[in-house]
């Protein structure tokens, strides 16, 4: 078996064990991500549901035309977001989704990650933070110890159409000691490795023109080099007037699921969560 199918079927296998581990009887309501892993998790899902083993009225929320499309395929149930109630009005924080699986485009040691890569990030973070759960499934290649040292085509980031080429010029003006309002930034850590970031509008493949998100924006894609500090980072940008959504995911996902090289997975936390157990 040639060393791609390897990965392949790493991929697959991760899929399957993040659902067989967290989608059961008792989940009512399922976030399906976006991309080519949560392909095989939909087929996990197919699979249960023919063996009885999901909860009978479960619920599936789309975050992307093609995840929904799957979970049509599926002959699950999809619903959208603003249709689902609270799960715990208690609870001192929203969410009206018990788990939901996603795939990445690159997972630091923390799970920071960055999405997007399929221009599906907006509903993916709309989805993820109204999740009880974020789980994460990719190949080992998306697997870094800091974001930006393999993903090298920049922070995917949704803006209105009106005001794209101003967006991306006040974007470049950003610098690695840039910090939010009220913060000195004389004594600041570096956020990112490049002087300035350099940022690109997504063209789209056969067709003329640029890429336009399901929800009718554009995309610039934000290379900084490596981010040291990705929350800072994630804020930055979206202070920008006319950015929609940024695709870094900052302290959402609980755990990441790898398929690796010679076939095997493997499964990870967030680096300080396990040093506090320890």
């Amino acid at each position: 078996m040639s060393s791609l199918n390897l990965v392949e079927q790493s991929k697959r296998s991760a899929a399957f064990a993040a659902v067989d581990k967290h989608v059961g009887p008792t989940v009512r309501v399922l976030g399906v991500g976006s991309g080519s892993t949560v392909v095989y998790a939909a087929e996990r899902l197919l699979e249960l549901k023919r063996l009885n083993k999901l909860h009978p009225e479960l619920l599936c929320v789309p975050t992307s035309f093609q995840s929904k499309q799957l979970i049509v395929d599926a002959g699950l149930r999809a619903s959208d977001l603003d249709d689902l109630p609270e799960l715990d009005p208690g609870s001192g924080s929203f969410a009206s989704i018990d788990v939901t699986i996603d795939g990445a485009d690159e997972v630091d040691a923390e799970l920071n990650a960055i999405k997007g890569g399929g221009g599906a990030h907006l509903r993916e973070k709309l989805v993820a933070a109204a999740s009880r759960k974020l789980v994460l499934i990719a190949d080992y290649r998306k697997d870094s110890e800091v974001l930006g040292d393999k993903w090298d085509k920049g922070v995917p980031v949704e803006v209105s159409p009106l005001a794209w080429s101003t967006i991306k010029r006040q974007l470049e003006r950003m610098v690695p000691k840039s910090r939010v309002q009220g913060v000195s930034t004389a004594d600041a850590a570096a956020a990112f490795e490049f002087n300035h970031p350099i940022a690109v509008l997504r063209q789209a493949v056969r067709k003329a023109g640029p890429v336009v998100t399901d929800n009718g924006n554009f995309i610039l894609d934000v290379s900084m080099g490596k981010i040291y500090d990705p929350l800072a980072v994630e804020q930055l940008i979206k202070m920008v007037p006319g950015v929609i959504e940024v695709g870094i995911f900052s302290s959402m996902a609980a755990e990441a699921w790898f398929g690796n090289e010679d076939g095997s997975i493997a499964c990870r936390y967030p680096r300080s969560q396990i040093k506090k157990q320890d």
